[in-house]
């Protein structure tokens, strides 16, 4: 039997090669003749890092930036053996999981330390950049980012204002004579798994903002300060006058605006980048080595799972090879409980037995082995290679 294990991190509680190191053992314990593939992922969040290292060789850089409410921490960025090539993970700096959830507040959380990563790999002469858009905390159109690359965000007085979500309305003109100039001269990739524009009910704001703690208030003051935003940019890069609805605009706060209108920065599905990187696709192709279960999981799976991230990217690729695939995750949520799959998908969670999911969180690691024990049986003995 061939089996490909393919996870996602479990945010917080688990990294994908922990996982695919956890479930593999637990599956030659109960079939030790099984063929395992393992192939750590991610969608250009958490974990993103890791599983490029894991395909790759790079070394890890350690550096010390602002977290979202402006108190220093260390951050890591990685560049590739090529010295060209930096992979910058947008949560390490700017990420919802540094700050404590009492403490949520897109108002005042700030981009400016993923700014600090990418100006740091700038420094080590790095010119191609793959920069992860998931986890963020932020929702300041990723004017904190460009401030800490040189970009002046003045108010009406002409003073420069301190870039985050609730500056935004204030911006009376944008000074770029000391934007980081070796920008011009870079590639920059976004590794995005949301197809959101930058406004409107779909955008940045009214989708992603209550989950990093805005009500609404503080949507409507937001969505007002991003639509600003992206007005005053708008009229000084006259050649993109649409940006703001271009797809993807409104991954990470708008981040994924201001990379692209700013740093000329192109687009791509994180999974589909990542799976390229790995050569996941290889596994599928060779009918001599055919994969028999596809196994993978992510923290919660729920309908934002089958819309562009890694658990729906790899769903579709079951159905396209007709491969059976078995999901395990931390929990399912309440808009997916009811969606049925075909059969050659299953569905196993963690918080099953009644767990919450703060406990899940606290033992994922000793769960994720017992729901193998348990269960492992009934998903590895149906399927027949």
């Amino acid at each position: 039997m061939n089996i490909v294990i393919a996870p996602d991190s479990f945010k917080g509680s688990l990294s994908a090669i922990d996982f695919c190191r956890i479930v593999a053992a637990q599956i030659h314990c109960l079939h030790p003749d099984a063929h395992l593939y393992l192939q750590p992922l991610a969608d250009g969040g958490e974990g993103t890092i890791d599983a490029i290292l894991a395909n790759t060789i790079g070394n890890r850089i350690s550096l010390q930036v602002h977290d979202p409410l402006g108190k220093i921490i260390d951050a890591q960025y990685a560049i590739l053996d090529d010295r060209h090539t930096a992979i910058i993970e947008m949560a390490q700096a700017s990420g919802l999981p540094l700050i404590q959830f009492n403490q949520y507040n897109p108002l005042i959380a700030s981009s400016y330390g993923t700014g600090e990563l990418l100006l740091d790999a700038l420094d080590q002469g790095c010119r191609r950049f793959i920069i992860g858009l998931g986890g963020s905390a932020t929702n300041d159109g990723g004017t904190g980012m460009l401030q800490a690359l040189g970009v002046r965000f003045l108010d009406i007085h002409n003073h420069e204002l301190a870039a985050c979500g609730q500056t935004l309305s204030k911006i009376d003109a944008i000074d770029l004579t000391g934007f980081e100039p070796r920008l011009n001269d870079c590639e920059i990739i976004i590794a995005g798994d949301v197809t959101n524009p930058l406004l409107g009910i779909n955008g940045a704001t009214f989708i992603f903002g209550p989950q990093k703690g805005a009500d609404q208030q503080a949507l409507e003051q937001l969505e007002a300060g991003m639509k600003h935003f992206a007005d005053k940019t708008e009229s000084i890069f006259a050649a993109h006058p649409t940006a703001s609805r271009v797809s993807g605009a409104g991954a990470a706060g708008g981040m994924g605006f201001a990379l692209m209108t700013y740093c000329q920065a192109k687009m791509q599905s994180g999974f589909e980048l990542l799976a390229e990187i790995a050569g996941l696709d290889c596994y599928f192709k060779i009918p001599e080595n055919k994969v028999d279960l596809i196994i993978t999981g992510e923290g919660c799976f729920d309908r934002q799972s089958l819309s562009g991230k890694l658990v729906g990217r790899l769903l579709e690729r079951a159905e396209q090879y007709k491969i059976p695939l078995v999901i395990l995750c931390g929990s399912i949520g309440e808009d997916i409980k009811n969606n049925e799959f075909s059969s050659d998908v299953r569905v196993f969670s963690l918080c099953d037995d009644g767990r919450s999911t703060e406990q899940s969180m606290q033992n994922t690691a000793v769960l994720l082995a017992q729901l193998i024990q348990q269960y492992g049986h009934h998903f590895l003995f149906s399927v027949h290679p």
